[in-house]
């Protein structure tokens, strides 16, 4: 039982729909009805990226980030502290999960969505893994969370050719998941700078890193009105600009951490209303 305990938190339970959420609305958006749904990959591909894919994101940042979490009370407190006994257990676990992925990417239907993989992987792995790791290069650690939405464009490109991409609302969702990451990134601040990490946030500071967190936030919402829908560009605005807007003014380092844990709720939220709002957009609901 303890066992399945550290299994299932180690995969971030509270961070699932961060993977699953862009799945899903990337599988509506290339959907024609919803009779699309019944396809089978669209269901192999939510439950891969609710457990699987998270169990090897946040496995692989827990066992390459010992020297920055021992300095962390957030990884403490509100997340379990990694140990090191457990990399038995964790890397037959990814040994499991690598041959599943491979067969599972092999019947993908497209060369484009199994390249888009490719780079999820790619980035999910060494976003913390030395040489590379991403996470202590300047930008670059922001940058690099596109991770967050390429389980979206991979489900479009699976049933729809590349050129009906919208690039600007992926570039929308990229800036989101840069902004994501930073405003994740300001608790960290001292503890990064203990264990001599140079991110992006410990780099600017934390007014400043809140400052550039509230552009790319307003970025993606204007990105968002001008290319989706203005209402849904007002949403997001309201959800993640003036939060942390009022982060910037109070300067309160207590009510970050306060908003960044109701950051899976806001999020399942504006996910839940872009994802209807598609459903309609594209009058899905015929059968």
């Amino acid at each position: 039982m303890k066992h399945l305990e550290w299994i299932l938190s180690i995969s971030r339970p509270r961070f699932w729909t961060y993977l699953a959420g862009p799945w899903a609305v990337g599988m509506v958006t290339a959907s024609s009805s919803l009779n699309d749904f019944t396809n089978a990959f669209f269901w192999m591909g939510l439950l891969f990226f609710l457990w699987p894919a998270n169990f090897f994101l946040y496995g692989v940042n827990d066992y390459a980030d010992g020297d920055t979490d021992k300095f962390n009370p957030k990884k403490q407190q509100y997340e379990n502290l990694y140990q090191t006994n457990q990399n038995s257990i964790l890397w037959s676990l990814m040994g499991v999960l690598a041959i599943l992925s491979l067969v599972f990417v092999c019947f993908f239907p497209t060369l484009e969505s199994q390249i888009v993989f490719g780079i999820w992987v790619l980035f999910s792995a060494f976003y913390s893994l030395r040489p590379i790791r991403f996470k202590a290069r300047l930008l670059m650690d922001s940058c690099s969370n596109v991770l967050y939405i390429l389980p979206g464009v991979m489900a479009f490109l699976m049933f729809q050719p590349l050129e009906k991409l919208s690039w600007p609302l992926v570039i929308a969702a990229w800036v989101w998941a840069m902004g994501m990451h930073l405003f994740s990134a300001l608790p960290d601040i001292k503890s990064d700078r203990s264990a001599k990490v140079k991110t992006t946030a410990v780099w600017l500071g934390f007014k400043k890193a809140t400052l550039l967190t509230i552009v790319y936030y307003s970025t993606a919402a204007i990105l968002c009105a001008l290319y989706a829908n203005l209402w849904l560009g007002l949403l997001a605005f309201l959800c993640y600009s003036i939060p942390t807007t009022y982060i910037y003014f109070t300067k309160n380092n207590k009510r970050v951490f306060l908003l960044y844990k109701k950051f899976p709720f806001i999020n399942l939220l504006t996910g839940a209303v872009l994802f209807i709002y598609v459903i309609f957009k594209h009058n899905l609901l015929v059968f």
